[in-house]
C-alpha cells in the first residue's frame, strides 16, 4: 500500500516535514508520497482536493490548524484537549460522507523529545516563557499527574490568558493532588526563584532575541529546552543558557521529528525511532 500524505499551511516551502516522513518510511521499507500544499485560500477546499485524489493523511502547520478542527469529524482526545489538529486522518465513509480523525501530535512529540534526553521532570520546578498556542500544546502532558512534576510556573506579558489555559486545561487533564500552577508576568521572576526546566515556548528565537528575564534564572537549572531549533542545535536561548553553565541544553528539532513520528504512526500503526531520523535532518540542515 502506498500512503499519499501531505502537510498544508502557508508558507509551506521551507516545511521538513517531506524529509522527515520519507526517511521514516525508509527505514520500515514503507510506500509513501508526501507533498507541500500551500493555502492562499481556503483550508476545506484544499483538503476535500487531496483527499478526494487518493489523499490518506496529512499534517497542518499555521495558520491552519483551527481550521483543521472544524474539517475533522471526529478528534482524539488530545486533539479535543489541545482544540487545535495538527494531523487528519482518512477514516472511511458513513451513509457515504467521507469521515476524518483530527490529532494533535504537538505535546506528545515534546514529552517524547524530553524523555529522550532524560530531561529530569520527576520532582522538578518548570517554567515555561509565553502563553500562546506552543505552549497550550506541551502543557498537558507536563501536567499529567503520572509526570509527578512539582510545579509549572508560566510566564507571559499578562497573567489572564495564563489563567484562562490553566482552567480549560485542569478540566481536562488529571493533574493530582499536589501538582502547583503558576501564571507570573516576566517582571514578577525574582532571580532568587529556581527552576530545574526552563522551557521557551517563545518565538523570540526566531528573531534572534532573548526572553526578559534575570539570568540567575539560566544558571539554576538543571535544563533548557528551546522550542525554535536551527542547524547546529543552538539558539539564541541555550548559547545563553550554555553561557551561564547549563549543561543540558537543547533546541525544538526533536520536538518536530516527535510530533511526525507520533503522526506517522498514526497513519501506519508504526511509530519510528526518532534519534535516526533527528540526525539525519540536522545534517541536511547543516548542508544547506
Amino acid at each position: 500500500m502506498t500512503f499519499k500524505l501531505a502537510v498544508f499551511g502557508n508558507p509551506i516551502e521551507h516545511s521538513l516535514s517531506p524529509l522527515i516522513h520519507q526517511h521514516f518510511a525508509s527505514q520500515y521499507g514503507q510506500d509513501i508520497t508526501y507533498e507541500r500544499i500551500l493555502v492562499e485560500h481556503t483550508f476545506a477546499q484544499k483538503a476535500d482536493e487531496f483527499f478526494s485524489s487518493g489523499g490518506f493523511g496529512c499534517n497542518i502547520t499555521v495558520p491552519c490548524k483551527l481550521n483543521a478542527l472544524d474539517y475533522a469529524t471526529e478528534l482524539t482526545p488530545r486533539a479535543k484537549i489541545a482544540q487545535a489538529v495538527n494531523t487528519l486522518k482518512f477514516n472511511g465513509f458513513v451513509n457515504q460522507k467521507p469521515q476524518f480523525l483530527g490529532d494533535n501530535t504537538d505535546g506528545a512529540g515534546f514529552f517524547q523529545d524530553l524523555k529522550r534526553l532524560n530531561c529530569p521532570l520527576k520532582g522538578s520546578n518548570i517554567l515555561i516563557l509565553g502563553a500562546g498556542g506552543a505552549t497550550r500544546g506541551i502543557l498537558p502532558n507536563l501536567m499529567d499527574y503520572r509526570t509527578k512534576v512539582k510545579s509549572i510556573t508560566v510566564a507571559n506579558r499578562t497573567t489572564a490568558k495564563i489563567r484562562k489555559i490553566f482552567e480549560n486545561l485542569q478540566e481536562q487533564v488529571d493533574t493530582g493532588a499536589f501538582l502547583e500552577l503558576k501564571a507570573s508576568n516576566y517582571e514578577s521572576l525574582e532571580p532568587d526563584m529556581h527552576f530545574d526546566v526552563i522551557i521557551n515556548a517563545t518565538s523570540l528565537s526566531m528573531n534572534n532575541e532573548l526572553p526578559k528575564i534575570p539570568p540567575e534564572l539560566y544558571s539554576h537549572a538543571q535544563f533548557v529546552y528551546d522550542l525554535y531549533y536551527t542547524k547546529d542545535g543552538s539558539t539564541i536561548f541555550t548559547n545563553k543558557a550554555r553561557s551561564l553553565n547549563v549543561e543540558h541544553c537543547y533546541d525544538g528539532l526533536g520536538m518536530l521529528v516527535g510530533q511526525a513520528a507520533q503522526s506517522y504512526e498514526l497513519w501506519t500503526g508504526v511509530l519510528p525511532d526518532t534519534e535516526n531520523t533527528i540526525n539525519y535532518i540536522r545534517s541536511v540542515l547543516q548542508q544547506q
